[in-house]
């Protein structure tokens, strides 16, 4: 099978780049196109002249563009993607699937995050009734290759896109902010920062490995009359639950007001 890949930005090169590492893609089997040649020949397999030779020689192809592009791109490429039936794979946002069977009727939508960049990403995949088992096999075991994947209804999108696509920000933010507070209490920024980051990356592990609800964990690191619980009750004083629940709604809203 020949995989294409129409470019290779940021995310599209990452998704590309574990792929080939983890050997579940071939190099000898990808066709990359960008229209910045410089920037695919990084990945060390083939790249074609155009967008139109992905679409003509290609069983399988990922688009990598911005959503602005999706339209023009389709139209360029739609003569030899009528002729070759390749499956369509979009990870561009905000493009839902309807507006990419127009062109080809076995398609997939893939929503990975920033994550994805360091092998630790987050994937909502959906694809339409037409494409094979084999097909969705690949699309999962591909979204696989760069951290978690999981079939999701598109209809749910605009959620996932809250609580996976936005969040790493506010996580970001969550960071920062413990970060600064270390520097206030006399830590130099950057071991703050290493702690703080160390710390939210442990955290993520005991609710994913403990098996355990969140609210469980916390009642394990409150001791009575302690440090912990004087820091919980100063989160709840100054809103922080309130704040966590309306900036997921608020992404959410959005995405759905993007998509219309």
């Amino acid at each position: 099978m020949k995989f294409g890949f129409i470019g290779t930005g940021v995310m599209a090169g990452a998704m590309l780049e574990s792929a080939l590492g983890k050997g579940f893609l071939r190099k000898e089997d990808v066709l990359v196109y960008d229209k910045y040649p410089e920037a695919a020949e990084r990945f060390g397999v083939e790249i074609a002249k155009s967008a139109s030779e992905i679409a003509a020689r290609c069983d399988a192809l990922q688009l990598g563009m911005k959503p602005q592009d999706m339209p023009g791109l389709l139209e360029e490429i739609d003569e030899n993607l009528q002729k070759k039936k390749p499956l369509l794979i979009s990870i561009a946002a905000g493009v839902p699937l309807k507006k990419i069977t127009v062109y080809a009727r076995r398609a997939a939508r893939l929503m990975p995050n920033i994550n994805t960049t360091v092998g630790q990403g987050m994937t909502a995949w959906c694809a339409s009734p037409e494409t094979t088992q084999e097909e969705r096999a690949l699309v999962k075991g591909c979204c696989e290759c760069f951290g978690r994947a999981v079939e999701l209804e598109e209809r749910h999108f605009s959620a996932f896109t809250a609580l996976a696509g936005s969040a790493p920000a506010f996580v970001f933010l969550f960071i920062d902010e413990m970060a600064r507070a270390g520097v206030t209490a006399g830590l130099p920024k950057a071991l703050a920062l290493e702690i703080a980051a160390q710390t939210v990356f442990g955290s993520a592990a005991q609710v994913k490995e403990s098996g355990l609800h969140p609210y469980e964990l916390v009642d394990r690191v409150c001791s009575p009359g302690g440090t912990t619980i004087e820091g919980i009750n100063a989160l709840r004083e100054h809103g922080f639950a309130h704040a966590v629940s309306q900036a997921a709604l608020a992404s959410y809203r959005r995405d759905q007001e993007l998509g219309k």
